[in-house]
């Protein structure tokens, strides 16, 4: 696997060979440093007579490092002036001039330049080249604007943040080697895929590689997809936003060069989706949702695929040059067959590679060129835990395991005992430039839900964060019982109101962040969020895939701290050692499942699969014929005191104990 924080964009030549070949191995026994090998700056159509015969080298606390690899002084000297030059402009072009001022300013300080042979090794080059403080911080702004990776200087500021807070919130973002290669390097392949954890970027990167499309290709015709409406509409709204930050000169010509849409659509409007566009440009039939057929998109997209697949060669044209696709889980492979079919150069696709940790087939082999587990939101600790509790790993019965390759996708490195014990661990990942964080325990668990326990902990939270602000917090109420939920959102709002002084969104109500208040909400308002603080309230640590999935997605929300106030004693005390154990030694110890248990937890995965693609109304009426419940009547009483009651749907164990209890009571007066 390549080093993922190593990026060259520079061809090998006679002049450059030898000592990119060193810094390479520099960067693989320092693989926790970012490194970024260029001789122009990225994105951007700017060459220079000497370029094949310098490099330039960034790399954050150090000064940027121009390298002279022949002997020409003169011709050297002019092409480290133009690249200064040209480095001022862009400074200029995305406003960072004001804070960091002319090159003049920060040429001296921030840049070097010298010839190879300076040096007795990398190692020495590195060392003495190291800077500190605000030259440290103006460094990487600088590195931003060379490699794409754009921040709102503005927020930011150049002055070096005091608390951890602050620290967070003017986090300087810059691009690792993996997200700076998918944008800028030429792939081969006609598919390009990426497959990353949450919180690695991967919507930002499909934006970053959309305007590189779309502003350095004339006549272009781009379909950027997902499978939500919701998140469609949002993507259109976010590119918009994104290429007036980016300063994209060139105007987005909706539904002719660039569409954003989701991708089934409307047959009446062309332009609503994909399928809808490609049934219009193919002169296909469109096919409307169908409940009684199983899969719905492969059905559409199969049938599609066959249409154009039966197109004279000599008649076929391409409908798109190409398309980028959002939350890759979503789609059937079709789908990924036929756009390669239809686009005429690029298909670009990001997925979650941690998207449903209970999917039978998270283990069959899928191509992917670019793979991005490295998590820079959430603090490492937080993230094996989250993975770990949502696994089971700690517990006798596991409810997944992964391949050892999985295992390496995800970001973990995998060691065994002779005893069965697995050991796992990641590489230490460059989040705020901040030790303290280590201090600092990621997630906290308590056998206390009480309302009386949060206020404790957001008073202990002001205490030591004293720029905490309510929009830093988030309250997720992770149970599925929505009256219960209701009751106590209103009695932990009304005291935080009233202990705290802080008001609360809910956001189960509301929809969306509001600056200055407590987000506070059920597990369904959190997809995308992320919060420095994140209270996790939950009743017990249940044995549902469903569950599992939930509490592992809305504990990686956080980007300091994660609480988890459970009610129950319940699969408790097994994770309490674990997260120990991870906070001790930074790893996951655990049992390897025996091949029996491998193969039991397949067929669980098999079961939990089959029943996740019913109906609900299917669900239900297996339960009543497995009871022999045949009366239509008795079947619709029996449903509505399952939704009165707000029995959580798909949980058989639940349902089946409700029906019974009823019946029981109704039979026996």
């Amino acid at each position: 696997m390549e080093n993922s924080l190593y990026f060259s964009h520079v061809i090998e030549n006679e002049y450059n060979q030898n000592f990119l070949y060193n810094l390479e191995q520099y960067c693989v026994h320092h693989s926790f440093e970012q490194v970024y090998v260029l001789n122009a700056p990225l994105g951007k159509k700017y060459t220079y007579d000497y370029q094949d015969r310098a490099i330039v080298i960034l790399s954050p606390k150090h000064k940027i490092m121009f390298v002279n690899l022949d002997t020409k002084e003169k011709e050297f000297e002019r092409y480290y002036e133009d690249f200064i030059e040209d480095l001022g402009t862009i400074s200029d072009t995305f406003e960072y001039k004001e804070a960091i001022g002319r090159p003049r300013e920060w040429k001296s300080s921030n840049t070097v330049n010298f010839c190879s042979d300076k040096y007795n090794s990398i190692d020495e080059m590195f060392e003495d080249n190291k800077i500190f403080g605000k030259e440290q911080r103006i460094n990487e702004f600088l590195i931003s604007l060379l490699i794409g990776s754009i921040n709102d200087i503005e927020k930011k500021g150049v002055e070096v943040p005091d608390t951890v807070l602050d620290k967070i919130k003017k986090n300087i973002i810059l691009f690792d080697g993996n997200q700076t290669r998918f944008i800028f390097q030429e792939f081969n392949s006609k598919t390009v895929s990426i497959q990353g954890l949450s919180g690695t970027g991967k919507t930002e990167l499909l934006l970053h590689k959309l305007k590189e499309l779309y502003i350095n290709n004339e006549d272009v015709k781009i379909f950027f997809t997902c499978h939500n409406i919701a998140l469609a509409n949002y993507l259109k709204e976010k590119t918009k936003d994104f290429f007036n930050f980016m300063k994209v000169n060139k105007q987005i010509d909706w539904d002719s060069s660039l569409w954003i849409a989701h991708a089934w659509g409307s047959g009446t409007r062309h332009n609503s989706g994909l399928y809808s566009y490609l049934c219009s440009f193919y002169n296909a039939p469109f096919h409307k949702y169908n409940k009684f057929i199983e899969d719905n998109y492969h059905f559409m997209f199969s049938n599609l695929l066959k249409h154009i697949n039966n197109i004279d060669e000599n008649d076929f044209d391409y409908a798109l040059d190409y398309i980028l696709i959002d939350e890759r889980q979503d789609f059937p492979s079709v789908f990924f067959d036929l756009c390669a079919k239809v686009a005429r150069h690029k298909v670009y696709i990001a997925g979650d590679i941690f998207q449903d940790i209970f999917d039978k087939n998270k283990n069959e082999e899928v191509s992917v060129d670019i793979i991005l587990n490295r998590c820079y939101r959430t603090d490492p600790r937080t993230l094996m835990f989250a993975h770990a509790l949502g696994l089971g790993l700690f517990e006798q019965k596991k409810l997944n395991w992964f391949s050892d390759e999985y295992w390496n996708n995800l970001g973990y490195n995998i060691k065994r005992n002779s005893n069965n014990e697995v050991i796992l661990s990641r590489e230490p990942v460059r989040r705020f430039n901040d030790p303290d964080l280590d201090a600092i325990e990621s997630v906290v668990i308590e056998n206390d839900t009480t309302i009386g326990k949060i206020i404790e902990i957001i008073k202990n939270l002001k205490t030591v964060h004293n720029d905490l602000k309510a929009d830093d917090l988030a309250i997720i109420l992770v149970d599925e019982n929505r009256n219960e939920i209701f009751s106590y959102m209103d009695k932990l709002t009304m005291r935080i109101g009233e202990e705290i002084g802080w008001a609360c969104n809910r956001a189960i109500e509301s929809k969306m962040k509001i600056s200055d208040q407590i987000f506070v909400t059920n597990p369904n308002n959190v997809k995308g969020l992320e919060f420095p603080f994140v209270i996790c309230v939950t009743s017990e640590i249940k044995d549902t895939y469903k569950y599992r999935n939930t509490i592992y997605t809305m504990l990686s929300r956080s980007f300091i701290q994660s609480y988890l106030l459970v009610g129950s004693n319940k699969n408790l005390l097994p994770n309490l050692e674990g997260l120990k154990i991870i906070n001790n030694t930074r790893t996951i110890v655990c049992m390897e499942p025996t091949q029996s248990e491998k193969e039991e937890i397949l067929t669980d995965l098999l079961t939990f699969n089959t029943e996740s693609t019913k109906s609900y109304e299917d669900f239900l009426d297996e339960i009543f014929n497995e009871l022999k419940i045949n009366e239509k009547e008795e079947r619709e009483q029996l449903i509505k005191g399952i939704q009165a009651f707000n029995i959580p749907q798909f949980d058989k164990e639940k349902t089946v104990q409700f029906i019974r209890i009823n019946r029981d009571f109704t039979q026996n007066g």
